[in-house]
Formats: C-alpha cells, structure tokens, sequence
C-alpha cells in the first residue's frame, strides 16, 4: 500500500547551500541571457529556503519555545539588588542598600499545568509550520505544471503557425497553377492570422504562468522554462488506508487535537487562580547615616491564601470550559472535512487518470485524419477547408491531452496534501 512520507526538509544546512548555489547558477545565466530552465524539484528547493510563509512559520515555532522560557521563569530563583540614600532637613544623609532573593516553592501546580500547555503550544505551531510546508509545496507544484501547460501549448500554437503557413505557400503555389481557386489562398491567410492572434495569447498565458511560479516560489525566476514532465499514472491507495493516513499525517487534525487537549488543561489552569503560594525570600541589608553601614539579614517563608475575588476565577472556568468545548466541536468539524477531502481527491485523480488514454487515442485520430487531408489536399482532391477543419482537430486534441497530464498531476498533488505528506 502507499505510504505517505512527513520529512519534507531535512538536513536544511545541506539544502540551503544547495539552494545558494542554485541562485547564483540562475544569476550567472540571467546575465548571460540564456534561456534558464529549472526543474521542479529545483523549484521546491528554493520554495523551501526563501518563501515568506516558511519563514513566518518558523518565527511563529520560535517565539513559542521562547514563551516556554517565559512560563518556566515564574518558578525559577530571581533576585534584585537596590541602593539609596536620604537627606533630611536637620539629619545627617543616611545610605541604605539590599539585596533581596525570592523562590516561589509551590504555586499549587499552576506553574506546571502552564508549561504543560506552552509544550502544546509549540507542538501546536509546528503542525503550523508542516501545513504551510505542504501549502507551500502543493502551490510550487500547482505552479509548476501550470508553467509546463502552458509551455506546451505555446509550442503547440507555434506549430499551428508553421502548419499553416505551409498551407498558405501550397495553397498560392495551387492558386499560381490555376489548380485552386483564390478562396483557397483567402482562407490559409485567415487560417494563419487567427492562428498567429492563438500565438500570441499563448504567449501571455506562458509569462503568466511564470510570473505565477516566482509568486508560488517566493523570489523571482524571470523567463524561465520547465523540464520535469508531468506526472505517470501511478497506484493509488485505496479510501479507507488513505482516510487512515489523513488521520494521522494531516496537520489541520493534528492541531485541532492540541487544541482539544489545550482546552481541557485551560480550564485546569484557570481552576488555580485562587491557589494558595508558597514563596521563600532573603534579604540582606545595609544601611546607616555613618560608614561602615549597619548590615543585617532576613529570610521569610509566605503563604499567601486568596480568599475571594469577586467571582473571577470562576467565569475564568467557565470562559475555559467553553472554549474547551469549542475545541472539541472544532476537532470533529475537521475530521468531517478530512473524509471528504480525501474522497474527493481520490475522485480527482482517478477521474483525471481515466481521461488520458482517451485524449491519446483522440490525438491519433486527429493526427490520422490530419495526415488523410493533407494528403488529399496535395493531390488536388480535398479542399482547404477540410484541411483546416483537421488542423484544429488535430491542435485541439494535443491540448485536451496536455489539460489531461496536467489535471492528473494537479490531482496527485493534491491528494498528498489531503493526506498530509508526499509519496514515498
């Protein structure tokens, strides 16, 4: 069965430098002015070091291990050191100066419950930073095989230009020979105007699509040309192994069970806002109108019992509890849209696969059917219309089969995301 893989970066070190290398190969070229072509996974390399949401994921995870910090202070040693002096009317100046020292010893497990939750919530923010990995991925890739369509169909257009101009000098060639009549010559004319305006919004089409991968990529590419091919048709794992995996690699779910989990602690913590505390602090002091200052020393062990406040703590518990059912709906409302999305994505593709042999066979068909009225139109039996009429038949069936190769590695591509991870 096919298995879905989470390492998406690994050894980024290696990949950065890879990934620099990259970018001054394409610098050195642009220069140059040669044509650039990149492959995909080149495409996914770069996508990986310089795209602003990988970068903002990873700040997000960063400031959350630095809140951990944050909640562990609230229990750890700290100490203060204060100095001042005093000048009375009719006294002498006087000095003072201390150090003091505070150790909470027991906040009745508030502390430990916070850090319980600060560790969700950086398991939480990494699950964030896998999804925008594989949004990230998914639109590369989507970008990618736009590129690579749209590229073919210029090359298509550009065919159908140099088809018909051929046409066009056979059918003067005809016309000189008193052979064909003027509507022969009239109609390759239009035939070949119309396909030359075809050319040219494919061009458009061709510098959108790249303009759409350096969006997808994150820095710019310029006029770059794609060279991995789309994807073969390959075994797909069936619905229940693929909601499986879905359940378990998805990163949308994995969250909203941290959150889950999350809520549940919330309402604990919010439970110990009337905790007792116990704190120890030591003091030493200095201090005196005269030198050598007076020193002296004091330890104190405080409890300290709330005794109300007004019911806040406990509309703190509800607010908790609240959002912990909150949560909970949240959790099965993404399960809910995990077997859909994986079902319809499994529809996609095996939808997607079915359509390619038939736009091969219809690319023969054309191809053959091309080949009958070209020769018939040589021989001085056919027409220039049936030979048009062939053209765009046989134009308009290379296009429906590159749509299909397209639309099928689209679909795989979004169906490892619907899984949350790439195949193996």
């Amino acid at each position: 069965m096919t298995k879905v893989s989470e390492g998406l970066f690994g050894k980024r070190s290696l990949r950065f430098i890879a990934a620099l290398l990259l970018l001054l190969a394409l610098s050195a070229v642009e220069a140059a002015g040669e044509a650039r072509t990149l492959a995909l996974e080149e495409c996914l390399l770069l996508a990986g070091e310089h795209h602003p949401s990988l970068e903002e994921a990873r700040a997000t995870l960063d400031a959350q291990r630095a809140r951990l910090d944050q909640v562990k202070a609230g229990t750890a040693l700290t100490g203060s050191l204060s100095a001042s002096t005093t000048r009375n009317s009719g006294a002498d100046q006087s000095y003072s100066t201390a150090f003091t020292v505070t150790k909470l010893l027991s906040d009745s497990g508030k502390n430990a419950l916070e850090r319980r939750s600060q560790g969700l919530a950086i398991d939480t923010a990494s699950e964030s930073q896998r999804e925008a990995i594989l949004t990230v991925r998914k639109g590369v890739k989507d970008a990618y095989y736009t590129l690579l369509l749209n590229g073919l169909k210029r090359e298509q257009a550009a065919n159908a230009v140099r088809t018909y101009e051929k046409h066009l000098e056979k059918a003067k060639g005809f016309y000189e020979a008193g052979a064909k009549a003027k509507f022969d010559v009239t109609k390759a004319e239009v035939d070949l105007s119309n396909a030359r305006i075809a050319l040219v919004s494919a061009e458009a089409s061709l510098a959108t699509a790249r303009a759409g991968l350096s969006n997808a990529v994150g820095i710019q590419l310029g006029d770059v040309e794609a060279v991995s091919p789309f994807l073969a048709p390959r075994a797909l794992p069936d619905e229940p192994f693929a909601v499986e995996q879905a359940m378990a690699n998805r990163p949308d779910i994995r969250t909203a069970r941290l959150k889950s989990e999350s809520g549940k602690l919330s309402v604990a913590i919010a439970a110990k806002g009337n905790a007792a505390t116990v704190s120890l602090s030591g003091a030493a002091n200095l201090s005196g109108s005269e030198w050598p200052l007076d020193d002296s020393f004091r330890a104190t062990v405080t409890l300290s019992v709330p005794v109300f406040d007004g019911g806040l703590t406990d509309a703190r518990v509800s607010e908790a509890r609240f959002g912990a059912q909150g949560a909970d709906a949240a959790l099965r409302r993404v399960e809910q849209t995990v077997l859909y999305d994986v079902r319809s994505a499994l529809l996609s593709v095996r939808e997607a696969e079915a359509r390619i042999p038939v736009a091969e066979l219809l690319v023969r068909q054309a191809e053959e059917n091309l080949t009958l009225a070209e020769g018939r139109f040589e021989t001085g039996v056919g027409n220039v219309l049936e030979v048009a009429d062939a053209v765009l038949a046989f134009n308009s069936a290379k296009v429906s089969h590159y749509q299909a190769q397209h639309d099928y590695s689209a679909a795989l591509a979004k169906l490892e995301q619907s899984l949350g991870g790439e195949f193996e």
